[in-house]
């Protein structure tokens, strides 16, 4: 197969498994493509945990025996391990497809590479795909792959700041800071993680929805609140959004033991039907951040999107919590004496950046 002919297949098959955003927790993002006389003839994907693989619905989708000479493009290793679904290299072994091409090796080191090994041994030409693609195919899952080689949920935190590294034009009022392309591309964000995360300071300045608007739909994650003594829940202050509104179910409150003793809001939260989950405190009274990472675990949520502002964001970063970091900039200046400052994330190296031009705005995101 010509190689501008592979490159063209291999960006379907990771444009294929990014169809599935946001879906397939705890599972990867996968696509596959069946390729006879040097067209596409079959393709599919990984719609969701439980679901057929991709390999497998591209058979399906094909519903017939792969033509002599037929090959197969996967953007990532097929499994070579039974889960809730048989493993992917006997599906093609069995299909009679002698060429296969892969974007991305497996990242569990246990079997990264077994699949390939397991169809070569069965006679099955095997390619992987040149290296910038096998780093796109990769980076798609890096949650995924976080959660693999760790055991650990994934923590990101989120910071659109002004070009003076500004995090609001007033203390505690909310500020626009980046304009429609990033804030569009934020909600696409909030489509892939599984759950989003605040402070109790959000909650009241912003009365936010925490919801992923996008055109095709609306989507809410798990919304997680972080409140050590409940004053969102306090009978002075208006059920937020959170609390009240189609997806409250979604909503989890963090909490101390000094909130659980806050009587009124322990009851308000009952009334309105929110969640409440007790941890730990540090020594100023604050909810103990490191616990995040097991509150995550116990809710089967294998990453979280943190929008908090400065003081959570400081917390996280001082305790060396933040797996990923998303960080818009605007060229907007925010020069008041009340403006907001945000954490020094010049300090930070963030390893395998990736940049985007969005509007005026700017985007880097990657691992810390």
């Amino acid at each position: 197969m010509e190689e501008s002919k592979k490159h063209r297949f291999f960006e379907h098959s990771i444009d294929l498994a990014r169809r599935a955003w946001g879906m397939t927790h705890p599972n990867p993002m996968v696509g596959a493509i069946i390729v006879e006389a040097g067209e596409i003839v079959a393709e599919g994907y990984h719609q969701k945990a439980g679901n057929p693989h991709a390999e497998v619905e591209a058979f399906k989708n094909l519903d017939r025996k792969p033509l002599p000479g037929a090959s197969m493009l996967i953007s990532l290793e097929p499994c070579s391990t039974t889960g809730r679904t048989p493993p992917c290299v006997e599906a093609i072994i069995g299909s009679g497809i002698k060429t296969v091409f892969v974007g991305a090796l497996d990242p569990n080191p246990a079997h990264a590479g077994r699949g390939l090994e397991i169809l070569r041994e069965a006679g099955v030409q095997v390619e992987m795909a040149k290296e910038a693609l096998q780093q796109e195919a990769s980076r798609l899952n890096f949650i995924f792959n976080h959660n693999i080689t760790t055991g650990n949920p994934l923590v990101a935190l989120k910071l659109a700041e002004s070009a003076n590294g500004m995090l609001a034009e007033v203390k505690g009022q909310p500020s626009r800071i980046t304009e429609d392309e990033a804030r569009a591309d934020m909600m696409g964000w909030r489509r892939l993680f599984p759950a989003i995360c605040v402070g109790s300071g959000t909650v009241l300045a912003d009365n936010p929805t925490l919801t992923a608007r996008l055109p095709e739909e609306t989507f809410c994650p798990v919304r997680l609140v972080l409140d050590a003594s409940l004053s969102t829940l306090e009978k002075s202050v208006l059920p937020r959004n959170l609390y009240s509104d189609e997806y409250v179910s979604q909503t989890r409150v963090l909490t101390t033991a000094l909130g659980m003793k806050n009587e009124v809001a322990v009851k308000k939260a009952d009334k309105l039907g929110v969640t409440l989950i007790e941890v730990g405190h540090d020594d100023t009274g604050r909810i103990e951040l490191a616990e995040l990472s097991g509150v995550l675990k116990e809710l089967n949520l294998n990453a979280v999107y943190c929008e908090g502002g400065a003081s959570m964001a400081q917390s996280l970063l001082g305790g060396d919590l933040v797996d990923y970091l998303f960080r818009y900039q605007s060229p907007k200046l925010f020069s008041g004496p009340k403006a907001l400052p945000a954490p020094d994330l010049d300090a930070l190296t963030i390893r395998e950046p990736i940049t985007a031009k969005l509007g005026e705005d700017r985007l880097t995101h990657g691992f810390l």
